[in-house]
């Protein structure tokens, strides 16, 4: 039996594109017919930014891996 996908949704407060973030991750595990656990994770200083390796908002991780593909060579965590 195979385990859900677990997806991190991280975001800065306020985030604009939170609410389209959301519902285009829900659209593409939908699409995919796949089972995944979805969470919400908003960053409110940059001492958990830097601690999260937060890159920006939003952030989006699958089984803990940045779907950003160069994000494990990158720095520059943040707020923005």
């Amino acid at each position: 039996m195979h385990r859900p996908i677990e997806i991190e949704c991280l975001f800065a407060p306020g985030c604009a594109s939170r609410q389209d973030t959301l519902a285009l991750v829900k659209k593409v595990i939908g699409e995919l017919g796949l089972a995944a656990d979805i969470r919400e994770i908003v960053i409110v200083s940059l001492e958990e930014a830097a601690r999260c390796r937060f890159l920006g908002s939003p952030s989006i991780r699958v089984n803990g891996r940045d779907i950003e593909s160069e994000a494990d060579a990158r720095t520059d965590f943040g707020m923005g």
